[in-house]
């Protein structure tokens, strides 16, 4: 009977040693398909919010509040906070705060902006601004703010344009509007 027994059990060592290799390895499978879609879903950006930008763009979209803010009596924008003068300089604090500036300072503004503008557009190809907005966290309300200031901005610079606004600096600022998608005023 012992003998019987034996006979038995080499008969099914096999089969059990198949069956608890296959139950490790789809452990094993289980487990790393698991860790892989965990890999996966922290790596992706689950929302446009989440994406990053282009090296350099925060700062660049920070300064370009910054010039809008000035024309705003020193105003955040879009939630960036607003201009602040140098203490030492009362008569740039005045011009600021009391939105009393030229035509040239505006122009010197647009052109600032021109140029932080075009460097977006040069890191973020074929990105809206909105699109880049939102990618730095911006609201809907706040996006909606800093594209009005940009629109307001361009509505004042053409009408000075000739008038001590530059008419190239305002063409500038619709070609780089236009890539970016924001419709002027």
């Amino acid at each position: 009977m012992n003998h019987s027994l034996d006979r038995e059990t080499s008969r099914l060592n096999p089969a059990l040693v198949w069956l608890v290799v296959v139950g490790i390895a789809l452990v094993g499978l289980m487990a790393m398909s698991n860790t892989l879609l965990v890999e996966l879903t922290a790596s992706a950006p689950a929302s446009v919010a989440q994406a990053s930008l282009a090296p350099g763009t925060e700062g660049l979209l920070r300064q370009t509040a910054s010039h809008l803010s000035k024309m705003l009596g020193g105003a955040s924008v879009g939630g960036f906070p607003g201009f602040e003068p140098p203490d030492d300089d009362e008569k740039y604090r005045r011009k600021i705060k009391d939105q009393d500036y030229s035509a040239e300072d505006l122009n010197g503004w647009v052109k600032e902006i021109n140029n932080f503008l075009n460097q977006i557009t040069k890191r973020n190809p074929g990105q809206s601004l909105e699109e880049l907005l939102e990618r730095q966290g911006l609201s809907q309300t706040q996006i909606r703010e800093f594209v009005q200031s940009l629109q307001q901005a361009h509505y004042t610079a053409k009408g000075m344009s000739g008038h001590g606004v530059n008419p190239q600096t305002v063409l500038t600022l619709d070609s780089l509007m236009e890539i970016l998608g924001v419709v002027p005023w």
